[in-house]
């Protein structure tokens, strides 16, 4: 029996279609992935704290004695950082997931850890199939 021949240009058209579809997944990827996560950050405003006791005797002694100078209490603030909705490319440090991925890519990186997992012994998965 002989080799079976191929039509060249259907196997031409079936690369480029595998090309289109593997360019386009990943076009998809980059663009759910693009979307920057939010930091959402509240501030909590308390009233000044009184100094009690000798703490309150010794001010009132300094604004009595000192002509000039006055006891401006100030408000606590409390911030409150919400980082979970941040994107992982985010939490590095890259403002743009198209940096992180140039930066990967320049690199010789890879975005997946389980080449990492394999050099380092983590045996969650069995790569010796």
């Amino acid at each position: 029996m002989g080799k079976k021949k191929t039509n060249s240009i259907i196997r031409i058209q079936k690369a480029v279609r595998a090309s289109k579809r593997k360019y386009t997944s990943s076009l998809h990827d980059l663009s759910q992935e693009s979307v920057p996560g939010e930091m959402v950050t509240t501030i909590i405003e308390h009233p000044p704290s009184v100094p009690c006791g000798d703490e309150y005797n010794a001010l009132q002694e300094i604004l009595s004695t000192t002509p000039g100078v006055f006891w401006k209490p100030r408000r606590k603030k409390e911030y409150i950082i919400d980082s979970s909705q941040l994107k992982p490319w985010q939490i590095i440090g890259f403002e743009h997931y198209a940096d992180y991925i140039g930066y990967l890519g320049t690199n010789a990186l890879s975005n997946h850890t389980a080449d990492l997992d394999f050099l380092f012994n983590d045996d969650k998965e069995n790569y010796n199939d």
